[in-house]
């Protein structure tokens, strides 16, 4: 036998023990367990219709038009499609309204331009590891970000209750939204306290896109 073949013998023998003991649970629960599934199915259907919906709606507001969602929606081109099955994907995990909004508005652009430039792919590719926080955080220290006259960067000056700023801030960064201020004669390093504070920071083109798209 050769390692697919038994690799697909393995497979398969797990999903029939995996079924063997769900009808196990089952039966031994009056049915229980088939009830619960079927009330999921049931239950979450008509939330997820409601996630295709808003994302649809949310392209009427991009001055997509019906016959130009359904051509792209229809192409044979195997990254339209690629881009396409990945978009459903993001849309179904996405765990806010935001995510969904950007998602149209990224399809829109993809539909309108062809492609996506590489900071709005990077932004796609990356769109679901953002929380309605790391939105609203990223929005207010770029909206509200004052200059360091001496070294040209960025500061953010924290308000009661926002110390977790500094945390998504090193999201930020690790996203490449945000970029940390590098070693020079006008950095220092901050002082070593229990108290949470912001970085000096500059931002890269993707900053400028997703504030743009906010």
């Amino acid at each position: 036998m050769s390692l697919k073949s038994l690799l697909k013998k393995i497979g398969n023998d797990l999903k029939a023990d995996a079924k063997a003991v769900y009808h196990a649970i089952d039966a031994a629960n009056g049915g229980t367990l088939s009830i619960i599934k079927e009330s999921i199915a049931k239950s979450y259907q008509g939330f997820l219709d409601a996630k295709i919906n808003n994302l649809i709606l949310d392209m009427s507001d991009n001055n997509v038009s019906r016959d130009e969602l359904i051509d792209f929606i229809n192409s044979k081109s195997h990254k339209d499609r690629e881009f396409m099955s990945n978009l459903i994907i993001k849309n179904l995990h996405a765990d806010n309204r935001i995510t969904i909004f950007i998602l149209a508005k990224l399809w829109a652009t993809k539909i309108k331009n062809g492609s996506l430039n590489y900071y709005e792919s990077s932004l796609f590719t990356n769109i679901n590891t953002f929380t309605y926080e790391d939105f609203q955080c990223f929005y207010e220290l770029w909206k509200n970000k004052s200059v360091i006259e001496t070294s040209g960067y960025f500061h953010y000056t924290l308000q009661p209750q926002q110390e977790f700023y500094c945390d998504v801030q090193q999201k930020l960064f690790g996203l490449g939204i945000l970029t940390q201020a590098r070693m020079g004669s006008n950095y220092s390093l901050p002082k070593k306290t229990n108290k949470k504070s912001i970085s000096k920071f500059d931002g890269s083109e993707m900053a400028e896109t997703l504030f743009a798209i906010l």
